[in-house]
């Protein structure tokens, strides 16, 4: 009878030890099956607002093609669309393509960003800012329209991207140039001669994201001369940018 006892708690036990490890076995699985199942999701701009192109498997193979903030355009087989960088830092060890930094690196690649400004002190600039040299750089020129105070500029200098996000960015520029003063005009020379005045240039440009190509915002500026009659100027503009 004891040992019958003893045989019955013995299997009673070897029961629930295999219904432990089948139910271990099943949650494993389950987990496991919603980590790799879980699709990502490729949308049509770079916003949680686009409507989405489709659902991509969690281990497809995505090629970088260029960044917009924090969302990536990628081609996977015949789709080609943008797929937030959040998403793919989602379960990293379980999805077999490259990290998102890496995808940041690839994806610097040659880009044009125009804008262009009015400003307070009556006159129209032109910006091109491009990448070269793994560096953000710009070409501004600007004029004023005001016939009575003629004068040109040109500057070349660096652009400097301080803070950005999916709606706004904050970016700076530091560069020199020459700058042409006309005959009546005191910009650069008190008595109204005709001068070509080196000058540095700083300012910093607070935009708000229309799309995902077009921004607008305002932008501090100063100038200051190296030689004529050493003048600074400051001023206050509106700008429109747009990205090629």
């Amino acid at each position: 009878m004891k040992a019958t006892l003893e045989q019955l708690r013995q299997a009673s036990l070897a029961t629930k030890a295999r219904s432990f490890a089948l139910t271990g076995l099943t949650a494993g699985l389950l987990m496991s099956a919603a980590c790799q199942a879980a699709p990502l999701q490729l949308r049509l701009g770079p916003a949680a607002n686009y409507p989405v192109i489709t659902d991509l498997p969690s281990d497809s193979n995505l090629i970088p093609l260029k960044r917009q903030l924090d969302w990536l355009y990628v081609k996977s087989g015949e789709y080609e669309g943008w797929i937030s960088v959040d998403e793919l830092m989602l379960n990293p060890d379980t999805l077999r393509r490259p990290e998102p930094l890496q995808f940041r690196d690839q994806s610097d690649e040659n880009h044009i960003q125009l804008d262009m400004a009015v400003t307070s002190e009556s006159a129209l600039a032109l910006g091109i800012n491009f990448r070269a040299w793994e560096e953000d750089l710009t070409v501004r020129l600007s004029r004023s329209v005001d016939h009575e105070d003629p004068w040109y500029s040109a500057s070349f200098g660096k652009r400097f991207m301080l803070e950005e996000s999916e709606s706004w960015s904050w970016d700076a520029y530091l560069g020199g140039g020459l700058s042409k003063n006309s005959d009546g005009s005191r910009r650069w020379d008190d008595d109204g001669d005709s001068a070509t005045v080196p000058y540095i240039e700083a300012s910093a440009d607070l935009n708000w994201n229309l799309a995902y190509n077009v921004s607008f915002g305002g932008r501090v500026q100063v100038q200051q001369a190296l030689s004529g009659n050493s003048a600074n100027h400051g001023a206050l503009a509106l700008v429109w940018k747009i990205r090629f």
